[in-house]
């Protein structure tokens, strides 16, 4: 988990205004996959780290050793190890691309001091028995590390090229006549660069990070990367669906929280907005005990809609079918129990103050239908007693159009009495249920007892919640917020602690 959330982390940076734009977005090639904008300076500022230290644990002082275990050059290496940000502009944003089916990727730096990065790879070329070669139109210097990395450069932007071979989808027969100097001769071509309207979006924003991913790529279902992440057939859905689909995702750390919003744009995937609401039911969360909750997952959905597009996409073949099987003896398959839901669900979880006792769970959910749900909850209930259905160990009651549904059989009896509880969930969880598609909301409280979370979360984070949305025009919206108890500190500068490697 550590080193997943390391890889992350150390992507997660703030990305400059435009101001400072035509050195960096020349070089991106019209022929880019994915490309994730990183500004390092402002990763280390707002993590309170020292830039130079962190690049040095992780990676510079690993080339340095390397470098004296046949050269004792102490320039070089007190370059590596103390001077990069004298070299490199790290306080412009660096770019990690990829090409190729993400068989190739390119790391690209803004350049400092080009007379004294001139020097260094130099002495480094020298002593790894390369030489430093001009391109044939004298854009940029390269030399060789060996087959599968390049490293190239001029005045404005220092690059290295690298081939993934050791990745799961890397096709060699597609790579046997791809030189890793056709990406450099790309990058310093600057008569085609990337104009796709999000990413030149993105460019003019300010974000502590963005990615920007072409998802075309998925429509090809011979490709190598494609076959990797599907290993299935365009069941369902076509492949046409992915053709101009673009990704985005934006990271913001700020003073007390952190945000992180996944936008997805497909102009010819078939779904549209009229598949869910934002909005529930008003009465789906009456019953809900808002004191020493842990947290809730409300949704809301259009299920008649939803059920016309399942079918469309699985037809007689949906998943988990089977688990169903013993309802279609009352006419009622998976697309008609769909219908029979209203399209509001809530679940909620709150501590009981019993530490010998498991947290109260109530399960909430709008129907269309009563009687046929009281039909089914009496076919399939292992006791009724005065409409009052224990099922699987958990007790069910049918209440003005919602099914409740809770592991606690005490909470369905202050239901059954219209016992409102003394503390209701707060204004703001409302909203954020009530304004959202999908929301799972976590109460990080330090006074829980939140399994298998230790104290160094509670006492560092107040809560995390993330959203997921269908907009209009189709688009797809995802996003993730971290809230810590620290008000006065960045968010990152708390994360920082959770993330090893980082000083």
């Amino acid at each position: 988990m550590k080193n997943i959330i390391s890889i992350v982390v150390l992507m997660i940076t703030l990305f400059s205004t435009s101001v400072i734009q035509a050195v960096e977005t020349k070089y991106i090639p019209s022929t880019s996959q994915a490309v994730f904008s990183i500004k390092l300076n402002e990763l280390s500022s707002k993590a309170e780290i020292s830039l130079q230290k962190t690049l040095n644990k992780l990676f510079m002082q690993k080339f340095a050793d390397n470098f004296t275990a046949y050269r004792d050059d102490e320039y070089v290496v007190e370059a590596m190890t103390n001077k990069l940000e004298q070299i490199l502009d790290f306080s412009k944003p660096s770019k990690i691309v990829s090409f190729n089916s993400y068989q190739e990727v390119a790391v690209m730096i803004d350049v400092l001091d080009a007379t004294e990065l001139n020097r260094i790879m130099i002495k480094i070329a020298s002593q790894e028995d390369k030489l430093i070669s001009f391109s044939e139109n004298y854009t940029y210097r390269y030399f060789y590390l060996d087959d599968t990395t390049l490293i190239s450069w001029n005045d404005e932007v220092f690059t290295v090229e690298m081939k993934l071979d050791d990745v799961y989808w890397y096709n060699e027969e597609l790579n046997k006549e791809n030189n890793i100097i056709n990406i450099a001769n790309l990058i310093f071509d600057t008569t085609s660069p990337l104009t796709n309207e999000k990413f030149i979006e993105l460019e003019n924003q300010t974000n502590d990070f963005y990615a920007w991913v072409d998802l075309s790529l998925l429509s090809d279902e011979t490709d190598e990367f494609t076959k990797f992440l599907f290993g299935r057939s365009y069941e369902g859905i076509s492949k046409e669906s992915y053709k101009d689909a673009i990704l985005t995702t934006k990271v913001n750390f700020n003073v007390g929280n952190a945000d992180i919003v996944i936008d997805t744009y497909s102009p010819n995937y078939p779904y549209d907005s009229s598949l869910l609401k934002k909005e529930l039911a008003d009465n789906i969360y009456t019953f809900v005990n808002g004191e020493n909750n842990y947290g809730f997952l409300s949704l809301a959905f259009n299920s008649t809609e939803l059920s016309k597009h399942l079918k469309t996409m699985f037809g007689e073949q949906f998943p988990f079918t089977e688990d169903f099987a013993q309802l279609e003896e009352y006419g009622v398959d998976v697309y008609k129990l769909v219908e029979l839901l209203g399209g509001d669900i809530f679940i909620s979880a709150w501590d009981t103050g019993n530490e010998n006792e498991d947290p109260d769970l109530l399960i909430s959910a709008s129907i269309t239908d009563e009687n046929t749900i009281k039909i089914l909850l009496d076919a399939l209930a292992d006791d009724v007693n005065n409409d009052i259905y224990t099922l699987a160990g958990n007790t069910c009651y049918v209440k003005d159009s919602i099914l409740y549904i809770s592991s606690n059989p005490t909470v369905i009896e202050k239901i059954v009495n219209n016992e409102i509880p003394n503390v209701k969930l707060s204004e703001n969880q409302i909203n954020l249920a009530k304004n959202n598609t999908l929301v799972f909301y976590l109460e990080l409280n330090s006074n829980l007892d939140l399994y298998g979370i230790g104290d160094e979360y509670t006492e560092n984070f107040e809560s995390v919640y993330f959203t997921s949305n269908i907009l209009e025009a189709n688009h797809s919206q995802f996003v993730i917020r971290i809230n810590t108890r620290d008000k006065e500190k960045n968010a990152l500068s708390v994360i920082k602690y959770f993330v090893g490697g980082l000083e």
